[in-house]
């Protein structure tokens, strides 16, 4: 299957290899990024390997999933050398217990570059590939109230609030308060099965 490596005005857009997996878990282990829910963190090298793996399953049976992101070789930021790893990002399909097919937009860029507008450049350009592969599959993307930037992220990416609800008592756990809220945004609006899906997934 044809793989979408469309690459952006300032981002390298790469499938994932073994290769990627130190520089995406110094990222990923990073506590910075996950402020909005420090108990999720990953800390085991070989969570990030599958993670890696179930991308590297969705490109090859899909064509499309999440990418690694690197700074392209154009860009010049200051602090941020070009073909270094930001993250990865991109959108993973999945087959919820309802029998619908989602878009799962998700996107983890590294703290040092925040507040460039990257993940919203690397949100933008999945969507429109999901589209381009799938475009009957919905796009979606759970958020926590915890997290606002990547709300805002998913709604400059063209995609509308669908639904909030307080999070799971383990969310709550994960997160550290008493109270925190789930959204879920998606480029159209949602078959009540699959909607009832995502809102079931804690």
């Amino acid at each position: 299957m044809t793989e979408m490596n469309p690459g952006t005005p300032r981002l390298q857009l790469d499938p994932p290899v073994p290769a990627d997996r130190d520089a995406v878990f110094a990222i990923a282990s990073d506590p910075r990024t996950w402020a909005h829910i420090p108990g999720a963190r990953s800390t085991d090298p070989a969570r990030v390997e599958a993670t890696l793996e179930m991308f590297g399953t969705g490109w090859r049976e899909h064509g499309l999933s999440h990418w690694v992101v690197r700074l392209g070789e154009g860009c010049a930021i200051p602090g941020l050398e070009p073909g270094r790893v930001l993250g990865t990002g991109g959108v993973h399909l999945f087959e919820s217990e309802a029998g619908g097919r989602i878009w799962n937009l998700g996107y983890r860029l590294d703290p040092a570059c925040w507040g460039h507008g990257f993940a919203s450049e690397l949100a933008r350009t999945a969507v429109a590939c999901a589209g381009e592969k799938l475009a009957e599959v919905p796009v979606i993307a759970r958020v926590l109230s915890t997290n606002p930037a990547s709300a805002r992220v998913a709604a400059k990416a063209g995609l509308e609030l669908q639904w909030t609800g307080e999070a799971s008592e383990k969310t709550r756990a994960a997160v550290g308060r008493e109270s925190v809220q789930r959204l879920i945004f998606a480029d159209r609006e949602l078959e009540p099965g699959v909607l009832g899906w995502l809102v079931s997934r804690g």
